[in-house]
């Protein structure tokens, strides 16, 4: 079982908590909804014409880079693969994906 992290991330619980706090929003205010409270750990979905597993932490399978985050729009809502060339760098890119997922693995409580 994993418990909760973003990669990158140091600090306690509340740096924690902060971080994927400002993650949520900022989705937020780019598409107008703000994302489900699931934590997800691992994604496995089609993307584009490829099947694939996408986990935190891990590199993205299609476009390179880390993992730090994925987030769950709400049923019929697409997921968002938050992710950084190299961690810690200032510049993340977010993926908007389709909404259907073959599989989904939620951190631990």
């Amino acid at each position: 079982m994993t418990a909760f992290f973003i990669p990158g991330v140091v600090g306690d619980a509340r740096t924690l908590e902060d971080a994927y706090g400002e993650m949520r929003r900022r989705i937020e205010l780019d598409l107008g909804r703000l994302p489900s409270a699931r934590r997800i750990f691992r994604l496995w979905a089609r993307r584009g014409t490829v099947d694939c597993i996408t986990e935190v932490g891990g590199r993205d399978p299609l476009r390179g880079g880390v993992v730090i985050a994925i987030f769950d729009m709400g049923q019929h809502h697409p997921f968002v693969i938050c992710r950084q060339e190299e961690l810690g760098s200032r510049d993340g890119v977010r993926e908007i994906l389709g909404c259907h997922a073959y599989s989904v693995l939620e951190f631990d409580a």
